[in-house]
């Protein structure tokens, strides 16, 4: 009894299993009358049983819908090669015609093998049915043939299993079960083309088989023992676990479609979940590509049909968000290529801001598979632009209520958008125009006009910063006066930012000066690297400049700009800010005519001030500029002779060396001959005598070395003119400032040496150690030559003047005197030069000292002479134009006055002048080095 029950319940679950196989099965029992027929051969035939129906009714009834569903010409042959077999408990094939639900009889090949109990009776067939319709004739034909010598061969061996059996059925009863049943599905399973899992409830794979699948996607020895969640992906493997969880809790079948991606491409499955007992489970997963696929094309057949002429835009979306399908009229809307949309993501498409509406959307529709209210939001047009779209979407579902796509329709509503965008940005032109009206008519302060014009429009365009300049091309150097700036509070002010050069002023003030817009819609696209850089030193991303010209003259400029990233100014902004700065100009020219009225006194008084200081700023130009040409003819001239003396110059120098190898070997030669043809002819004897050989031979090698000599004293000095000229140098750059001091003594030095009348000048050199200083070599040496050229011709003119005094130190740091114009010298240097005069009172030891040095941030250049030293009203003017201590016709008074303006104006440095009567005379040159190294 306990047998039996085991042999139901394992047909139980072979049922349950059958059910699930994508094969037609039936059963039959040993009184040949069919007793099961699976699922799948119900459905093909279109045939139902009837529920609650006793054993004896289901009997009867299946046996009459086989009956029924055979081709009446089969039926009788079907019947007779069944009950042929039956008597011998043999297994058999047979060919016949079998209904289908759609009333088309298709050929069916079926094949049966017998069902022996543990004990080894015969207890009725099992068979499987397989459509071969598409088959050949021919083909049929052979399995037909076939079948006898199959039967043939089933028959003995039959024979040997039963006698097998025999032997073993009482020992190996429940062994024998087992295995019959384990043989039976196991060739059901031979023959399934489905993949086919075992798992326990915690998903663990037990058994594997890959079917007839063609391309696998589980190799079959790295599963056995595995999480199937670990051999999946894990969407995939997150799916199976929710369908494994439902089936163990429903204990009912469960299937669901998915998609995998092989390596041959993305592939459609259908997975079947069965239970079974010990909380196990069998899947069956079948490939349904070519029938998805099949389903698609004439789904999207009919689609098409519907959509080719639509005026919207209808698309298709995976649950991953991948266009899988886009109407045609989206190349007329935006411009791109239907295959350069089909198959990538929705996101690339849509404004970054409104991708989270769009993803949002999408998910609530899945969650709730509800209609949700349209979205709207922007695409992306393929030349740039943004286009708003409304769009409705909705769910794609399949048999068993899973969720398989999206698909939605959408039309353009960038017309409306920008209608709404225009009459709202026209309205807030309109108020702000009032207002700024209202605010002009009721306050003549100029400050307050534009502060409030700079906050109303900041506010209205949410930018970054907007601020207002004055051009103030008037100056001696142009630059621009920042009136009133608005901000965001986390950015620095630029009112306290460091001026910007002259290249960077005449940027703007170009394009302000012709009444022209700069508009910058991103700061990174500027071709011109210099307006480039002068932007981005500000933070600036984007910018845009209005000018302002009012009536009066005055110049100035709205500037407005984002430092957060790309920002594009619309049309209606700029728009809005002319009819602004137009309003402006109105209401400066009104103050500005309030102001002139209240002040001009006072402006004519200027302008002749002005006028005066024009005149003597004209003149000082006029002759800085003779003296500039003078130096640069100056310059060329010493430059050519430089050149000129260099090229013969280095003929010698080159060939000395070689002269002196030539004269060593003839040297040589001779004494050669002397000592190997003695004693020589009276001839040879008397010219060696005449031409004293013996000195001769001394001599000569002198005379190449002092040759050698002069040239190189040559060299030198050309080298010293050319460094001095720098006309090869142009611009600031890394020089040496003690090789320009250098090469000016080298041209001083006839000046230096003693002569009749005075004595020899000294020049004490104390250099620091400097490293290469940024400047501009030509215009530093024409300093050092300035200044030397006065301090000889002031030692020169303290020669014969004989001031008595017997030791004079001129530098302020020392213990001892300091006059008034020293304690007002911090850049003064320790200067040892002493003043030496002899018994009447004459200059007897007259001394240049050049220090270098590097304080702090700058670098110090000091020229000390121990002359007569000079009065305090001279040195007060000293470094005026045109002033001059010196005889008519031996000054011009511009030297001081030009070094000046190239040490203070071209360099950013300080030149002072420290002397008292007695005591010398010391010029102290600063340059700023930190910042010339951070350059």
């Amino acid at each position: 009894m306990v047998k039996e029950k085991e042999i139901e319940q394992d047909e139980k679950v072979f049922c349950q299993e059958a059910d699930t196989a994508p094969l037609m099965i039936w059963m039959a029992g040993c009184n040949a009358l069919y007793c099961y027929l699976n699922a799948n051969w119900l459905e093909f035939t279109g045939k139902y049983l009837t529920t609650g129906a006793s054993v004896s009714v289901r009997g009867e009834e299946i046996g009459n819908i086989w009956a029924c569903s055979v081709h009446p010409e089969d039926r009788q042959r079907c019947e007779d090669i069944y009950l042929r077999a039956l008597t011998a408990h043999d297994s058999f094939q047979r060919q016949y015609r079998l209904r289908r639900a759609d009333g088309e009889y298709r050929w069916i090949l079926d094949t049966a093998v017998s069902r022996f109990a543990a004990d080894g009776s015969f207890v009725g067939y099992i068979g499987y049915c397989v459509d071969i319709t598409e088959v050949s004739p021919t083909l049929r034909e052979s399995c037909s043939a076939s079948t006898n010598y199959q039967q043939k061969q089933a028959a003995e061996l039959a024979k040997t299993l039963e006698q097998l059996q025999a032997e073993t059925a009482k020992r190996q009863a429940v062994e024998s079960q087992l295995r019959q049943k384990t043989s039976e599905f196991a060739a059901i399973l031979q023959v399934l083309p489905d993949l086919y899992f075992r798992l326990d409830a915690d998903g663990i794979i037990l058994d594997y088989k890959p079917g007839k699948m063609a391309q696998p996607y589980i190799p079959t020895g790295d599963c056995q023992g595995k999480s199937l969640r670990e051999c999946l992906p894990i969407a995939v493997g997150d799916r199976f676990q929710q369908a494994i969880t439902q089936v163990l809790e429903t204990q009912s079948l469960f299937s669901f479609e998915y998609t995998l991606a092989l390596p041959e491409g993305k592939n459609n499955f259908e997975a079947r979940l069965l239970p079974l007992p010990d909380q196990q489970i069998i899947i069956l997963v079948r490939d349904t590509s070519d029938k998805v696929q099949a389903a698609f094309i004439e789904s999207d057949a009919k689609f098409r049909s519907i959509v080719e002429n639509a005026n919207n835009i209808i698309f298709a979306l995976t649950l991953e968000g991948i266009f899988s399908y886009v109407s045609p009229n989206w190349t007329e809307i935006f411009g791109h290529e239907v295959a350069e949309v089909e198959g990538k993501s929705f996101v690339p498409f849509v404004h970054p801001d409104d991708v989270h509406i769009c993803a949002d959307y999408f998910q609530r529709i899945l969650t709730t598979s509800e209609k949700q209210d349209a979205i709207e939001y922007r695409v992306k047009h393929k030349n740039g632009s943004w286009r708003w779209h409304t769009s409705n979407s909705s769910v794609i579902k399949d048999a068993n209520g899973n969720v398989l796509n999206f698909v939605g329709i959408c039309h353009d509503t960038t017309d409306r958008k920008q209608a709404e965008v225009a009459l709202r940005e026209s309205a807030q032109r309109e108020a702000l125009l009032n207002r700024l009206s209202n605010q002009i008519r009721a306050s003549l302060d100029l400050n307050y006009i534009v502060e409030t014009a700079v906050q109303e429009i900041r506010n209205l365009f949410q930018i970054d910063r907007c601020a207002f300049f004055w051009y103030r091309q008037d100056a001696e150097l142009p630059y621009w006066e920042r009136v009133y700036e608005a901000k965001s509070s986390s950015y620095p002010c630029l009112l306290n930012q460091q001026e910007a050069t002259n290249a960077e002023i005449e940027l703007i003030a170009a394009k302000t000066l012709n009444r022209e817009i700069i508009r910058i819609n991103d700061v990174e696209t500027v071709a011109e690297r210099t307006a480039q850089q002068f932007l981005q030193d500000f933070g600036f991303t984007a910018f845009m400049s209005l000018p302002v010209h009012t009536q009066s003259g005055e110049i100035g400029t709205f500037s407005c700009s984002s430092c957060s990233g790309f920002r594009p100014w619309l049309d209606s902004e700029v728009e809005l800010l002319q009819a602004v700065t137009v309003q402006l100009a109105i209401a400066i020219d009104q103050a500005k005519l309030y102001t002139q009225s209240r002040i001009a006194a006072q402006t004519a008084q200027d302008k002749a001030q002005q006028l005066e200081a024009a005149l003597l700023e004209l003149q000082q130009t006029q002759a800085q500029l003779i003296q500039t040409e003078k130096m640069s003819s100056l310059g060329q001239l010493v430059a050519g002779i430089a050149h000129e003396i260099n090229n013969p110059v280095n003929f010698i120098y080159g060939n000395i060396t070689y002269a002196r190898e030539y004269t060593k070997d003839l040297l040589h030669l001779v004494d050669l001959y002397q000592q190997n043809y003695c004693p020589p002819t009276p001839e040879i004897h008397q010219q060696i005598y005449a031409i004293d050989l013996d000195f001769l031979k001394q001599d000569l090698p002198k005379i190449l070395d002092s040759m050698n000599m002069g040239a190189e004293r040559i060299r030198q000095i050309v080298l010293s003119l050319r460094n001095f000229s720098r006309l090869d140098e142009d611009g600031t750059k890394r020089v040496d400032i003690h090789e320009g001091i250098d090469s000016t003594l080298l041209l001083l030095q006839n000046r230096l040496k003693a002569k009749s009348g005075h004595p020899e000048i000294q020049v004490i050199r104390d250099y620091g150690n400097l490293p290469p200083v940024m400047c501009h070599a030509g215009h530093m040496n024409q300093v050092f030559m300035n200044l030397l050229t006065n301090a000889i011709d002031a030692l020169e003119e303290s020669y014969p003047a004989g001031r008595r005094s017997a030791y004079v130190i001129s530098h302020t740091l020392r213990e001892g005197v300091r006059v008034a114009s020293r304690r007002e010298a911090p850049m003064s240097l320790v200067n040892n030069t002493e003043q030496r005069t002899n018994d009447q009172g004459q200059m007897t030891f007259p001394q240049i000292r050049i220090r270098t040095l590097i304080q702090k941030d700058h670098v110090i250049i000091g020229i000390a002479d121990n002359g007569a030293g000079m009065t305090e009203e001279v040195r007060k003017r000293v470094f005026d134009p045109f002033f001059t201590t010196k005889p008519v016709g031996k000054g011009t008074g511009m030297g001081l006055s030009i070094s000046y303006q190239i040490v203070v104006k071209k360099h950013g440095g300080q030149i002072q002048c420290i002397s008292a009567p007695g005591e010398g005379a010391e010029f102290a040159i600063m340059i700023p080095f930190k910042q010339q190294l951070d350059s």
